[in-house]
Formats: structure tokens, sequence, C-alpha cells
């Protein structure tokens, strides 16, 4: 090896060429992490699209209290009918909700079907009073026949899991959420003279890709700097250390070429001369 860069074969040298290529082993694998999010979001929107053009299924028959938690995620995002009266009085209000860029709330009721189990349906979307309340819009009374699509508790974030904790605990609860779409008796509507008593439906989930893939082309393009960039400023380094030296050999004609650090090494013809030197003064 050319002496001119042994030098980067010292500790600290060897230490920084260790943190770059650990640097770009985690880059790297970030990136396919990223990609292997994206497949697992395609999979999922597949999932839901397939489920979201099946049939409406009355969810009496194909779920009950006593659900097991793999039965509430086969039915996820299934459309389905419940029938059955609100008990208003034991209705949740999820907070911190935002929608068409309007802060409001989830109007979440159980609707106690003919047979005596519970469904929490989500019946829609309020915004808030001048005092920053959540608006109450009143339940549809008597029989009520509701469409919509099957919400796994579990899946949401920590607001809605929290804020519904208490009613999901409830005895002969179905342990899922229905996103109202359709309600015979209608719900109240969203021009209705009464602002209180305006409520509008949940949108269905987007079925967007994220930011996934693009995360991914950053951290190899990340991962690609690296690679190319590191090499090239060793060759600076070296380039540099080698133009330092050859001052040093150019302030030092004849002299003995610089050691590795780039210090030159002490003259032994002139340490012999100096001797003499000494010898003679004492004679």
């Amino acid at each position: 090896m050319p002496a001119d860069v042994r030098f980067l074969l010292r500790p600290r040298w060897i230490l920084s060429h260790l943190l770059v290529v650990l640097l770009v082993v985690v880059m790297v694998n970030l990136g396919f992490w990223q990609l292997r999010r994206l497949d697992d979001r395609r999979a999922e929107n597949a999932l839901i699209e397939a489920r979201q053009s099946r049939p409406a299924v009355a969810l009496d028959e194909v779920l009950d209290a006593d659900a097991s938690d793999a039965e509430v995620a086969e039915l996820r995002a299934r459309p389905v009918t419940v029938a059955g009266r609100y008990d208003e009085a034991a209705g949740v209000t999820v907070h911190n909700r935002t929608q068409d860029g309007s802060t409001g709330a989830w109007v979440v009721t159980p609707l106690v079907l003919a047979g005596g189990d519970r469904v929490p349906v989500v019946r829609g979307f309020v915004g808030l009073d001048g005092d920053g309340e959540p608006l109450d819009p009143p339940a549809p009374e008597g029989e009520v026949r509701v469409t919509g699509a099957v919400m796994d508790p579990r899946l949401q974030d920590r607001t809605v899991r929290k804020d519904l904790e208490d009613l999901l605990a409830e005895p002969d609860t179905v342990p899922v959420l229905v996103r109202a779409e359709t309600s015979d008796p209608a719900e109240p509507a969203a021009d209705a003279e009464d602002p209180g008593e305006a409520i509008l439906p949940l949108p269905p989930p987007e079925l967007t890709e994220r930011n996934h893939l693009s995360y991914a082309v950053q951290w190899f393009i990340f991962s690609t700097i690296a690679v190319v960039g590191y090499p090239l400023v060793l060759r600076r380094v070296v380039q540099r250390r080698g133009k330092e030296a050859g001052d040093t050999d150019d302030r030092r004609p004849g002299g003995p070429p610089p050691w590795d650090d780039g210090t030159v090494p002490p003259d032994p013809s002139a340490a012999r001369r100096n001797g003499s030197a000494t010898a003679d003064a004492r004679t």
C-alpha cells in the first residue's frame, strides 16, 4: 500500500469507515422495510376493496356478542345491516375528530337488536358549538334500520379506543363498530334548520398507498450518496495530505521524506555535525 494512504488504517479512520458501512446497511434496510410496508398496504387495500364489493349481510346472522377477534377481523370492512332501537342514553362522543377540514366529534350510539345484543353504531360526524362542545343531534326514534360497514375497534386510534372502552365493555355488546352509511328513518340532515341536529356520515377509509414508495426511494438515494460520496471524501483527504507533504519537502531541499503523520524526521547528518562541534569546543 502506498505510504501516503496508510493513515487511513489508523484506529480513528477505521472507526469512520465502519460507521459509514453501518449507516449504509441501516439505510438500505430501511428502504426495503418501506417497500415491504408498501406491499402490505397494497394487499390491505385489495382486501378492503374485495370486501366492500360484497353484498350486505345481516350482522346478527354472522356475529354476536361472543364473537372472537378472528371473527371480527374476518368481517372487517364488510357491508352489513342492523335493525333495532337506539339506546340514546348510552351514547358516547368520540372527541378530537376532523372531517372535511372541520373539527368535531363522532356520535356513537348502541343499537339494541331484537335478540338483545347491542351494536355500537357510528352514526356520523358533528361539529362544535360556540363553547367548543360537540353538537348533540337526537337519534332517530322507533325501529331503525342501518346499513353500513364493519369497523374493528382494535384498529382505531388511541382516542377512539379510550372513549369507547366502557361502551364496548357493556354486557351483550357486539365487539365491532358499524359505520352508518344509510339510516331508515334518516338521521338529521346536514342542511337541517337547527344546526344542533346536523350530522354527517363518515366517509369510507381512503385506500391510498401513502408515502412508503417515496420514503423507500429516499433511503436508497441516501445510501447511494454515502457509497459514492465517502470514497470521494477520502480521495480529497489523501490529496490534501499529499500536497501538505510536498510543501514540506519543498521547504527542506534534500531533506528526508516526511513520516506518515506529516512530520519530518531529524536529519542524522545534522546530529553528527552538532556532536563534532560540541567535542571540538571541549578540547
